[in-house]
């Protein structure tokens, strides 16, 4: 079973998608916040992350940042997702090591399911 750490501070959002990810067959946990979630990330190492960019205590870019100069998590995909999408968010984001950025409110469950269905890879 593959696992998705979602990163979060909207507990609301955070419930949503990992209810939308377990009935898929993931295995979800959730971080409310940057310094949680690098822990987590590093204690767990999951196989995918969803990684909200607006967080009260670090930066969402920096934060990705930091996990890719790990080293060992190059290979993890990184779902970014954020309400402040704007199109110069897009390319930072990119170059810090999302997989792909997605802008919450216009994000759809199918959606979200499809970013990590061509960014895991297939287990059998």
């Amino acid at each position: 079973m593959q696992r998705i750490l979602i990163i979060d501070d909207d507990a609301v959002t955070a419930a949503i998608y990992r209810a939308l990810l377990e009935k898929r067959g993931y295995l979800v946990e959730v971080s409310s916040n940057g310094a949680s979630g690098f822990q987590r990330v590093i204690e767990s190492r999951p196989d995918g992350l969803l990684l909200d960019l607006m967080l009260p205590d670090n930066n969402g870019l920096q934060l990705l940042k930091s996990l890719r100069d790990l080293g060992y998590l190059d290979n993890v995909p990184v779902i970014v997702y954020t309400n402040a999408y704007v199109p110069q968010m897009v390319q930072p984001a990119h170059e810090a090591g999302a997989t792909c950025v997605l802008d919450k409110s216009i994000l759809t469950p199918l959606r979200l399911l499809e970013a990590f269905r061509d960014s895991l890879p297939v287990t059998a």
